[in-house]
């Protein structure tokens, strides 16, 4: 069960309106906090935004997109094998796009695909960003309870580049480094985007066995 979970959980690019109810929602972050973590620190911080705060939010980013559509974070040089897969993706992804009526990568991760639960995911400031490695231990904790949950989610680094309009609109607290958010709720399967499902590489490509 759990390895068809592994295989079978991808990214949701579209939700219905159709609201979470509270205890789904309770089961998914306490999935996350079963995640191991060194010396069980528990790094990880999770908010939940909803309702009329949600929209807020979306509101506020949408806005500051269209005035300025802002470059990644980071800007290092992106090795050549690493630059393929994400240039498969897009290729891989292109047909499912076009055939969904409205989508845009930009605005619908801005708009969290419509999804009515946006969770962001912390740490304190102050934490090395070696526990990085733990936060993503319980997102992926967080994910793969969604979907056997019948629900769907999203991970979405985009909305980061406007990390200071989500810190105003939401008013968190200045010690929070917020290092990504996700987008959970129930999957509008009658779009095609939600066919997709991206391509992985083979294990030769990324394992080396020494005996």
């Amino acid at each position: 069960m759990l390895m068809q979970t592994i295989w079978e959980r991808k990214s949701i690019r579209g939700f219905l309106s159709k609201p979470v109810e509270d205890e789904l929602v309770k089961k998914v972050l306490e999935a996350a906090l079963q995640a191991p973590s060194a010396c069980n620190m528990q790094p990880w911080e999770f908010i939940v935004v909803r309702g009329k705060a949600k929209e807020e939010l979306v509101n506020a980013l949408i806005s500051a997109y269209r005035q300025e559509k802002r470059p990644s974070r980071t800007q290092s040089p992106v090795p050549e094998k690493y630059k393929k897969r994400m240039q498969e993706l897009f290729g891989a992804i292109k047909e499912y796009a076009e055939k969904t009526p409205g989508f845009d990568t930009w605005e619908g991760s801005l708009r969290f695909y419509n999804a009515p639960v946006v969770i962001l995911v912390g740490k304190d400031k102050n934490i090395d960003n070696l526990r990085l490695l733990d936060i993503g231990l319980s997102v992926e904790n967080l994910m793969l309870a969604a979907h056997a949950l019948g629900l769907g989610t999203c991970p979405i680094a985009l909305t980061l580049r406007y990390d200071d309009v989500i810190r105003q609109t939401l008013n968190l607290p200045s010690e929070l480094e917020l290092v990504l958010t996700v987008a959970l709720g129930y999957p509008d399967l009658t779009l095609p985007i939600n066919q997709f499902k991206a391509p992985k590489a083979r294990l030769d490509e990324c394992v080396k066995w020494i005996d």
